[in-house]
C-alpha cells in the first residue's frame, strides 16, 4: 500500500510539473507571502532555470496537460472544499507577486486599461494618449477576452500548483494534487436564481476574510475575492483621483473621493438583487432572439431606424460593471480589471458567448470598422477574424491569437457544464430554459423547468400561460404571446465617464437619486461602461463624440407583477399600452450619485416596442419572436406620476 501511494504521489507530481510548464512560459518567483504564515514554498516543482533562459514571449495556452475541464459557477466550486482552498491560496499568492513582474496580478490586470504601457513587447505608437488593449464597441470584444482570461487562468494555476507543493509530501499533498488536476477558474452567474434565501451576490465575494487550510493549520486571511491590495499606488499609472489614492480596489466606495474610502458590499448585494430579473430576462432574450454574432455581441448602434430588440451581451456586460462597482474600480474601463470580481464576471460573459456559439455556430466576426481606438488598433481601421488580439502570443515566434484561432474554448483547455458530456443543441436550450427562461417563483416547481414562456402575455385572454400538461395539448397550435421591451439608445461618451439609466413603473423620488437602484418600482437598470476622458495635455483616453450604443430594459416581468397586485387593470394590449404611457419613467445618474436631467444627455432616446412571441411546446426548444411594433410614448420622463 505504501509503495502504491508513493507511486501515485510521484505520478501526480510529475503530471503537475508538466501541466505547470505548459501553463506558464515564465514561472513566477519572489512571492511576497510574509503576511501569511504557513503559506511558503517547501518544494516548488517548477524549474526555476526555465525563467532564466527564456527571453521570448509569454505564450498563452490556458491550462493544458489534461482533457478540457469545466469552469464551474462560483457557488458550485465552493462546495468542492479542496479546490476552493487551493483557489484561495493560489489567488493570495498571485496577488502577492511583486508588481514589477510581467506575470504579476498587477501587470496582467493592467493589460485591460491603465497603466497605458506595452505588455509582452506589443507596443503602441502614441504612448500614454492611447487607451488600454481591451477592445470595446467591436466584434473583437468577446474573442479578445478569451485569451486574456486564459492568460489569467494559467498564471493563477501556477500559483495553485505552488500552493499544492507548499504542503509536506504525504496524503494531504496528494489530495490537493488530485483536486488541482481538474480545477478551472469559476464564473459568477448574476442572472440565474440564487439559492433560496441568498443574494445573487455570493458571500464568498463580499466577505472581507476567508478561512483556509495551510501547511501549518487553519488560518483566517484577507479574502482575495473581496479586493486587491495594491503594493503601492502610482499616480503615473492611475492618474485620476481618487483611484491614484486608494490602496485597494473598492465597490460602492463610502467616502467617495477621499483616500480613506471603504467598500460598501452591504449595498452592492441589494442593488444586484434588484437588477437580477432584468439581467435574466435580457440574457434569455439574447439566446432566443439573436442569431447574428455582430448583433448578439456588440452594443454599437447599427440597427438604424428599424430597431427591434436592441440589446447585446456587451450591453449586459456594461450593466454588471457599472452597478457592481457603483463608482469603484469596476465601474470604469481604466481600472476594472484590478478588482478580482472582474475575472468572475468575464468568465460568465465568456460562458454566455460559448453557449451562444454552440447554438449558432455559423455566425462569427465579420469585417467592420473600429468605432473607438485601442492600444494598437486605430479608430476607423478595418478589423476581421484575422486581426491580432493584442498583446496575446500563441507561440514563441511572436504569432498572436486572432478571433479565428481563439474561436474554440477547448483550445484553451476548458469547457462549461452545459457544454460537457456530449451536449447538443437541444440539451443546451433545455439548460438555458431552466436557468433563465422560467418564472423565478413558480406555483408548481415541478413544471417550472419546462416552462420558459411564463412571462409572455396571451394576446387573446390577456393572461400569462404555461406549457400544456399533456402531449395532445402540446401538439395544438399555440396563441401568440406579447413581450414588451424598452429599447435605449444613448451616446457612449456623453457624460465623460460611466453612467446609468434607471427605468421605473410608477413613482420614484426624483430628488434622491441614491435610492433609485433599490426603488420598489424600478424595472431595470441600463449602464454605460466607459473610460475616463483624456485632458488637454494628452493624458488619458481621447473620446470619440457621437458614438451611439444600445441596450434594453425588458418590461414584461414587471407588468405581470403590477397586474398581480391589481395596479394594472388587465393584460390585454390596450390596458398594458395605456398603463405604459401613463406610468413609465426613466432618469439618468452618474455613478458618483449625481443626477443628470434627461434632456442634458446627448443622444438619449427610449422607445417601447412590443413583439409577438410563439411559445415553444417543449422544454428543449426556444420561443420564436416576430412582428415588432413601437408603442407610442407621450413624453421623455425624468419622473413618473404619483398615483
Amino acid at each position: 500500500m505504501l509503495n502504491l501511494r508513493l507511486s501515485l504521489l510521484a505520478l501526480l507530481l510529475s503530471s503537475l510539473y508538466h501541466i505547470a510548464s505548459a501553463a506558464v512560459a515564465r514561472p513566477l518567483l519572489n512571492h511576497q507571502v510574509e503576511d501569511f504564515p504557513g503559506l511558503v514554498d517547501h518544494d516548488f516543482l517548477l524549474d526555476r532555470r526555465q525563467s532564466d533562459g527564456v527571453s521570448g514571449f509569454t505564450v498563452v495556452t490556458g491550462i493544458q496537460g489534461t482533457s478540457p475541464q469545466p469552469r464551474l459557477e462560483i457557488r458550485q466550486l465552493e462546495k468542492n472544499v479542496d479546490q476552493w482552498n487551493l483557489f484561495m491560496l493560489g489567488l493570495t499568492r498571485f496577488m502577492a507577486t511583486n508588481q514589477s513582474e510581467k506575470l504579476s496580478y498587477y501587470q496582467i490586470a493592467g493589460i485591460h486599461g491603465r497603466p497605458y504601457v506595452p505588455w509582452d513587447g506589443v507596443g503602441s505608437g502614441d504612448g500614454i494618449s492611447s487607451p488600454g488593449y481591451c477592445i470595446h464597441l467591436s466584434q473583437l470584444l468577446l474573442p479578445w477576452h478569451r485569451p486574456y482570461l486564459a492568460l489569467y487562468e494559467q498564471t493563477l494555476y501556477s500559483h495553485i500548483i505552488a500552493a499544492v507543493n507548499s504542503f509536506p509530501a504525504g496524503a494531504t499533498r496528494t489530495k490537493y494534487a488530485i483536486a488541482a488536476l481538474s480545477w478551472r477558474h469559476p464564473y459568477w452567474d448574476w442572472a440565474a436564481d440564487p439559492p433560496a434565501g441568498q443574494s445573487v451576490y455570493p458571500s464568498s465575494i463580499s466577505n472581507p476574510t476567508v478561512t483556509v487550510t495551510m501547511p501549518n493549520g487553519t488560518n483566517t486571511i484577507p479574502n482575495p475575492l473581496y479586493s486587491y491590495r495594491f503594493h503601492s499606488v502610482s499616480r503615473d499609472d492611475f492618474y485620476y483621483d481618487p483611484w491614484s489614492e486608494w490602496s485597494s480596489t473598492l465597490r460602492d466606495p463610502l467616502g467617495g473621493q477621499v483616500e480613506s474610502a471603504t467598500s460598501q458590499d452591504n449595498l452592492v448585494g441589494p442593488i444586484l438583487d434588484y437588477a437580477r430579473v432584468s439581467s435574466r430576462d435580457r440574457l434569455y432574450s439574447l439566446f432566443t432572439f439573436y442569431s447574428n454574432f455582430s448583433e448578439f455581441g456588440t452594443e454599437s448602434y447599427t440597427f438604424g431606424a428599424d430597431v427591434k430588440n436592441a440589446d447585446s451581451l456587451e450591453s449586459i456586460h456594461d450593466v454588471i460593471h457599472g452597478i457592481t462597482g457603483s463608482g469603484g474600480h469596476m465601474t470604469y474601463l481604466d481600472y476594472s480589471a484590478f478588482d478580482p470580481i472582474f475575472w468572475l464576471h468575464h468568465t460568465m460573459i465568456d460562458r454566455s458567448f460559448a453557449l451562444w456559439q454552440a447554438l449558432y455556430p455559423d455566425s462569427y466576426v465579420q469585417p467592420t470598422q473600429m468605432f473607438q481606438k485601442s492600444f494598437t488598433i486605430q479608430q476607423g481601421q478595418t478589423i476581421d477574424a484575422s486581426t491580432p488580439l493584442d498583446p496575446f502570443h500563441s507561440d514563441q515566434t511572436g504569432t498572436r491569437w486572432t478571433s479565428q484561432t481563439a474561436r474554440s474554448i477547448r483550445t484553451f483547455g476548458y469547457t462549461y457544464p452545459e457544454l460537457a458530456n456530449n451536449a447538443n443543441v437541444s440539451s443546451i436550450k433545455a439548460a438555458i430554459n431552466r436557468l433563465y427562461g422560467s418564472d423565478s417563483s413558480p406555483s408548481n416547481s415541478a413544471t417550472a423547468a419546462i416552462q420558459p414562456s411564463k412571462r409572455f402575455f396571451d394576446e387573446t385572454s390577456g393572461e400569462p400561460s404555461l406549457f400544456p400538461r399533456d402531449p395532445a395539448a402540446a401538439a395544438r397550435p399555440k396563441q401568440l404571446r406579447r413581450e414588451y421591451i424598452a429599447n435605449i439608445v444613448s451616446e457612449k461618451f456623453a457624460l465623460n465617464g460611466s453612467y446609468a439609466i434607471y427605468v421605473f413603473l410608477r413613482d420614484f423620488d426624483s430628488e434622491d437619486p441614491s435610492c433609485w437602484p433599490t426603488n420598489p418600482n424600478l424595472v431595470g437598470t441600463h449602464a454605460i461602461f466607459a473610460a475616463l476622458p483624456g485632458d488637454s495635455e494628452g493624458n488619458g483616453m481621447r473620446m470619440s463624440s457621437g458614438v451611439k450604443v444600445t441596450g434594453t430594459v425588458p418590461l414584461t416581468s414587471a407588468l405581470l407583477d403590477k397586474a398581480k397586485s391589481g395596479d394594472l387593470r388587465g393584460l390585454r394590449k390596450g390596458d398594458v399600452e395605456g398603463y405604459l404611457r401613463e406610468n413609465l419613467g426613466w432618469s439618468v445618474r452618474m455613478f458618483n450619485g449625481t443626477a443628470v436631467p434627461n434632456d442634458q444627455v446627448p443622444g438619449l432616446n427610449l422607445k417601447v416596442v412590443s413583439a409577438d412571441v410563439q411559445p415553444a411546446t417543449t422544454g428543449d426548444q426556444f420561443p420564436k419572436w416576430g412582428n415588432f411594433a413601437e408603442v407610442k410614448q407621450n413624453v421623455r420622463r425624468d419622473t413618473c406620476p404619483v398615483k
